[in-house]
């Protein structure tokens, strides 16, 4: 057994322990992306040095929760681009309507390209233009509906972001153009459709009638073996809320792509695919009705709007479906 150090050794190793351990640098908390409440917060973040926030190494921080692009240069901006795996590809498949860009010009047609849709938002109007997205048995689950109506921060600093109490008292109802009954697979997904990006003032006529009938229809389709490719926008305007900062639409508008089957895309389009187009106004009295009284071709909704709803269909098959009225 070895013998035993004098105290005053001892005494001097403590001392020595303490002097080193006050000069050493504390050590940098690891963050978590729990941590953050806004997306903003993971970019300084993510600038500052905590790149492990890309856990996987694809160019996106915390994507789970803000999807943050970091890209591959340390490029840092809050939308992802369009090249992102499974987001473009799914969402956007029917082209993009009005050319919609993530560039900072494009205040009143800014593109907005998330997990769960795609959407091109008005910062003038304080509402989307148009939301596009993919509906499939995968996107169906049973989680409960979140309710989390809230601003989207992912919008670059300069564009408004809506507040959902802008709402309160209005008459009108937070209306969802991408449903949230349409993303049940996850809480993150359901999420997602309560920003407010999302969200144009309805009247509870139409929230609660002829629009809501359709979507538990293209959610029947989905339930019967079918992939929908949808794209939804506004129109036209009654007035404003929120202090004039929210457009009321004076219509709501859908166009539906149904595909026989899962996973085919654009190659399953031909001229005897199936096209719902809906024209409905933004006004009361029509709770009772059914969603079938308001169909239009695509024609017609391209002539109000400007857009071209179904770019990524070769143009021949899109001239015939585009003419055609949908009477199933």
């Amino acid at each position: 057994m070895g013998k035993a150090l004098p105290q005053t050794v001892l005494l001097g190793m403590v001392l020595l322990s303490v002097v080193l351990g006050s000069c050493a640098p504390a050590k940098k908390q690891r963050l978590r992306c729990t941590d953050f409440t806004s997306s903003q917060q993971v970019i300084d973040a993510y600038r500052s040095g905590a790149k492990y926030l890309d856990s996987d190494g694809n160019g996106y921080a915390c994507e789970d929760k803000f999807n943050v692009y970091v890209g591959k240069r340390d490029t840092v901006a809050v939308v992802p681009p369009a090249a992102k795996t499974g987001t473009a590809i799914e969402h956007l498949l029917l082209g993009n309507p009005s050319r919609a860009t993530a560039t900072p010009g494009s205040v009143n047609n800014y593109l907005l390209l998330k997990p769960q849709y795609a959407l091109s938002y008005n910062a003038a109007k304080g509402i989307p233009n148009w939301a596009s997205w993919q509906l499939n048995r995968a996107w169906l689950g049973r989680t409960d509906r979140q309710n989390d109506f809230r601003p989207d921060e992912s919008l670059p600093v300069g564009l408004y972001r809506v507040n959902p109490a802008e709402y309160t008292g209005s008459g009108y109802d937070r209306g969802h153009l991408v449903p949230s009954a349409d993303r049940t697979v996850s809480g993150v997904d359901n999420s997602a459709t309560f920003l407010m990006t999302n969200m144009t003032p309805q009247s509870p006529d139409l929230n609660r009638g002829p629009w809501e009938k359709l979507e538990s229809y293209c959610r029947e389709l989905v339930g019967a073996g079918k992939e929908l490719y949808i794209v939804a926008g506004a129109s036209g305007e009654l007035g404003r809320i929120g202090g004039g900062k929210v457009s009321v639409p004076a219509r709501h508008w859908k166009v539906i792509v149904v595909l026989d089957a899962p996973g085919a895309g654009l190659a399953a389009v031909t001229g005897r695919t199936r096209v719902i187009a809906v024209d409905i106004p933004n006004g009361p009295r029509i709770k009772d009705a059914g969603w079938r009284e308001f169909r239009v071709n695509v024609d017609r909704i391209e002539a109000a709007t400007g857009y071209n709803l179904l770019s990524g269909v070769p143009e021949n098959i899109q001239a015939l479906l585009e003419s055609r009225l949908d009477n199933r």
